[in-house]
């Protein structure tokens, strides 16, 4: 009689605390992964798939760093992987990530059957098919990566706004932006950089804008005449932070308050890029993925906010972000040195 009284009486407390019942609801991750100079952004989503943006350059080093990253965060595949565009830097690392960890879907703006800008692109892009790509599915701006949701969670979704150097339409009633008028048009861009993918992830109101290696002039019509993506939380940097992209016309319309640049020692965060993300009336957190060791020291970020510094021989550390599960809060934090930065989710209108 006593064993059941108190069967009894732990299972109404369990019932009254749903700490003990209901596992508690997680929040947004993203990994930038360090592949010296190419791409690769690893997300997790409060359900627990995975998306991963680019995965870096040929060869095991880029591979095996996206692989470790994503074992470290208790992923056993990739559930969405996102080429950007057709550089090797970008795609290159397809076949090796899939020996590593297995990839269930492709997507890419289309395979053309040549570029002409790429001596190796037939041997990559063979690579890619057979990893996978070969059943990819083509992006055009305005379509969404369908993701699946988390009850009582923030929504989350990832919606593509540009694709083959096309925008996403324009809102409803959308007025015009008085910062397109600043806007220098630069020489027609006729490299697959131009065509790449550009993405807004959102988890409720927070926001998160990642557009590969778009270029300076389709930047612009994402904000000319009007302002097709909105303010966002979070930038990486577009292009590993070279002067041919960060059209500050785009940079200063999305406002970002924190931005993210996945560059190498020696290449991309440019000093004038840098210089734009500094002047933001707003900016309160820019991280580096390397020390641009081709600047001065006040032409980077901070010493704190660089994931790798290359005067020490340091490489491969990542820097992670992690949303917190109601979507009001985030948090930065530099692998390297163990240093978080932590910020507010923005709440005016998007």
């Amino acid at each position: 009689m006593l064993f059941r009284c108190c069967l009894a009486g732990l299972l109404v407390a369990l019932a009254v605390r749903p700490g003990v019942a209901e596992e508690k609801k997680r929040g947004l991750e993203i990994i930038w992964v360090d592949t010296d100079g190419g791409a690769a952004t690893l997300i997790i989503t409060p359900a627990g798939e995975s998306i991963l943006i680019d995965c870096g350059n040929p060869g095991n080093r880029d591979a095996e760093r996206i692989h470790k990253a994503a074992t470290k965060a208790g992923l056993k595949r990739i559930d969405h992987l996102l080429i950007t565009h057709w550089h090797s830097d970008h795609y290159g690392g397809a076949e090796k990530l899939s020996k590593l960890i297995p990839i269930r879907k492709f997507y890419d703006r289309g395979i053309p059957a040549t570029l002409d800008e790429d001596k190796n692109y037939a041997t990559l892009i063979g690579a890619y098919k057979a990893a996978g790509g070969a059943k990819s599915t083509t992006l055009k701006a305005g379509d969404e990566v369908k993701l699946e949701q988390v009850a009582g969670s923030p929504a989350v979704k990832l919606l593509c706004v540009c694709a083959s150097g096309e925008v996403i339409a324009a809102p409803v009633g959308a007025k015009d932006n008085p910062i397109a008028k600043d806007h220098k048009p630069q020489p027609i861009d006729k490299s697959d950089n131009a065509k790449s993918l550009g993405f807004v992830l959102s988890f409720g109101d927070w926001r998160f804008y990642d557009s590969g290696d778009l270029t300076w002039n389709v930047e612009a019509k994402l904000v000319s005449p009007s302002n097709r993506v909105g303010t966002v939380d979070v930038y990486q940097v577009t292009h590993h932070g070279l002067e041919t992209s960060n059209n500050p016309v785009l940079i200063r319309t999305i406002d970002p308050r924190v931005a993210i640049c996945n560059n190498g020692p020696r290449k991309g965060g440019h000093p004038s890029v840098i210089a734009t993300l500094r002047r933001l009336h707003d900016m309160q957190g820019l991280f580096q993925l390397h020390r641009n060791v081709r600047s001065e020291d006040s032409e980077n970020t901070g010493p704190d906010k660089i994931g790798n510094d290359d005067r020490k021989k340091e490489a491969g550390a990542t820097i992670r972000l992690v949303v917190e599960a109601d979507a009001k809060a985030y948090a930065v934090t530099v692998d390297r040195t163990g240093k978080t930065f932590r910020f507010k989710t923005r709440t005016e209108s998007k």
